[in-house]
């Protein structure tokens, strides 16, 4: 069920809420996790009972982690918890990938008798796993307390609005939510104006553009030349943005309405001057789960300067193959690892010389290139479509054709995108924020806005999430 689905908006959030608000407190969070749980099944009948499943074994782990005071049973425990869950999505996530890997290499050798498998991914199997080895690593680190009883962990796993795509959520930071919350309708009204803005940005921003990424990147490379080559990029560039962002939006909103305050997962990342200063405002929930659950306990800065470049390659080559099992998501976790390696080698240091606009327009160019390879779907298209991109060449004709409102829309889009560049843009900003009216023309916007989604859902359809597959 996709919170842009008619399904979604017009039955199930407005049923939950009434219900949800009409219930007495205690009641509460056994009706979100009722709901979450439907939610969930909705689209994975089957795998919901695996989740199910290993979600009650790192509940009784954490119980023996908070509970024990020998070190060797917390360890074991803790050991047990992420063997379990690295098991879980190795199977669903990387099975297909490793086996069809491994019968290549053994079709070198001659024998061709093996099958490939045909493992199903559930839909965010990657985002339920990090959070469940966040809990039980801050047990074991005593940096939080477990959950008041099986119930509310069960929440904390399943929550709806954070369960597809994120943010990944620290169970310490939602804990006192999820013991105790107050709803007002300032909540209602501000998580409103939040989820609609994010469902115009995925509706009318990102499915917008994205038909024409498709049709791009589906091109051959016969049928490739540089113009188009650079317009798909551009619009992917976007659609990835307004996609991403306009789910954390709703999530965040939807949170909000039922008195969860989550933390923010953008942070305007394409006005980044460098790749340190991207990580630090694309896909927030990630980049500080990578330096907390794997960069620091690596080393972090605390190890050689070798050994620190290493430390955040592998760290970006693991974020790589949690985007996908596939060699495109690898190289460009590699390239983003190398990238951050370059910023503390030398980059740093170099671009103090330089003006910000030109410090944001190269690191938006090495993001672009980054992009290239995360959509591509083989190797072979990365390296064509980069060609195209900065070799002028000859191509056959292409019946694409651009038609003026993506143009229109694109132009819109990276208004928005690089708005906060505009001189004087944080004053007119700050006086905006203190208009006494400014909730009312937002809200007003709000649902000018959701009508024109609406439009589009029943004359285009919807479409999933790109981080669904994730």
């Amino acid at each position: 069920m996709l919170f842009n689905s008619p399904l979604f908006l017009f039955v199930f959030f407005p049923c939950l809420y009434f219900i949800y608000r009409l219930s007495p407190t205690t009641w509460q969070n056994r009706i979100l996790l009722g709901a979450s749980l439907f939610f969930y099944s909705w689209a994975e009948p089957i795998f919901v009972f695996w989740a199910l499943g290993s979600a009650l074994l790192d509940w009784a782990l954490g119980e023996v982690i908070s509970r024990s005071t020998e070190p060797t049973v917390r360890k074991g425990a803790l050991t047990l918890g992420v063997i379990a869950n690295v098991a879980l999505l190795a199977y669903f996530k990387y099975a297909n990938f490793f086996w069809a890997n491994f019968v290549s290499i053994l079709k070198q050798f001659g024998l061709q008798s093996f099958s490939l498998l045909h493992v199903a991914l559930p839909i965010a199997i990657s985002f339920i796993v990090f959070e469940k080895i966040t809990y039980l690593v801050d047990l074991y680190r005593k940096d939080g307390r477990p959950a008041a009883d099986l119930l509310t962990y069960m929440l904390y796993v399943f929550y709806f609005p954070k369960l597809l795509a994120g943010p990944i959520i620290r169970y310490r930071d939602i804990d006192q939510q999820l013991r105790q919350r107050g709803v007002t309708w300032i909540d209602f009204r501000d998580g409103m104006i939040r989820f609609l803005f994010g469902l115009a940005k995925k509706v009318l921003l990102a499915d917008h553009i994205g038909h024409l990424a498709n049709e791009v990147f589906a091109l051959p490379a016969k049928q490739l030349d540089m113009p188009f080559a650079w317009l798909g990029v551009l619009c992917f560039s976007a659609q990835i943005y307004f996609d991403f962002s306009g789910y954390s939006d709703m999530a965040i909103g939807l949170s909000q309405i039922f008195g969860f305050r989550l933390k923010e997962n953008f942070r305007q990342p394409y006005t980044a001057i460098n790749f340190t200063d991207f990580w630090r405002r694309w896909h927030i929930s990630l980049s500080t789960w990578i330096r907390d659950y794997l960069y620091i306990p690596l080393g972090g800065n605390r190890v050689s300067l070798a050994r620190t470049y290493f430390n955040l390659c592998l760290c970006f080559f693991l974020s790589g193959l949690w985007h996908g099992a596939a060699w495109t998501f690898i190289i460009w976790g590699l390239f983003h690892g190398t990238m951050l390696v370059a910023d503390r080698v030398f980059w740093k240091q170099w671009q103090t010389h330089l003006p910000k606009v030109i410090n944001v327009a190269i690191t938006f160019l090495l993001v672009m290139i980054s992009w290239v390879i995360f959509r591509s779907q083989s190797l072979d298209q990365i390296g064509f479509y980069l060609r195209a991109m900065f070799i002028p060449q000859s191509v056959e004709p292409t019946l694409l054709s651009v038609s003026p409102d993506i143009v229109w829309t694109l132009a819109a889009a990276y208004f928005i995108i690089f708005l906060p560049l505009l001189p004087r843009f944080e004053k007119v900003l700050a006086w905006y924020e203190n208009l006494a009216l400014r909730r009312t023309f937002e809200l007003a916007g709000a649902y000018g806005l959701l009508l024109f989604a609406l439009a589009r859902i029943a004359t285009f359809s919807y479409q999933s999430f790109l981080y669904f597959r994730f």
